[in-house]
């Protein structure tokens, strides 16, 4: 795997394993769009074919911070579902739907874009 690689599945994993295999903003259980199976410590006894894909949202855009953001503290899982499609707004229009500003994205998970950027510099 290359080293991109690696600093991605290490995000994806922090993120996933943080919020529990979880969207954080509708609550649905899911599982990482990408394969693997970490998300049946979480999930025992939910069906497999129930859970939504879940993908490792950066809060604030990677091209904003120095060492491209693949810190926990800029990362939040949500579901494909929808979610994740709403936040993305933001990214695309500098306007953010209704509940997905980056300081509530931030609030959701406890950290804030200068906590981001201060793990970045430091993980970098």
């Amino acid at each position: 795997m290359s080293g991109k690689k690696q600093v991605r599945s290490a995000f994806r994993a922090a993120v996933f394993t943080r919020d529990r295999f979880r969207c954080v903003m509708c609550g649905k259980p899911g599982k990482d769009r990408q394969g693997g199976d970490a998300h049946r410590k979480y999930h025992a006894g939910i069906p497999v074919e129930t859970l939504v894909p879940l993908d490792a949202h950066h809060i604030t855009n990677r091209n904003e911070l120095p060492n491209g953001g693949y810190v926990a503290e800029n990362g939040i899982s949500l579901c494909d579902d929808g979610c994740h499609l709403l936040a993305e707004v933001f990214h695309q229009t500098g306007i953010s739907h209704p509940g997905f500003s980056p300081d509530e994205l931030y609030s959701k998970i406890g950290s804030s874009v200068e906590e981001a950027r201060r793990a970045d510099s430091v993980d970098g």
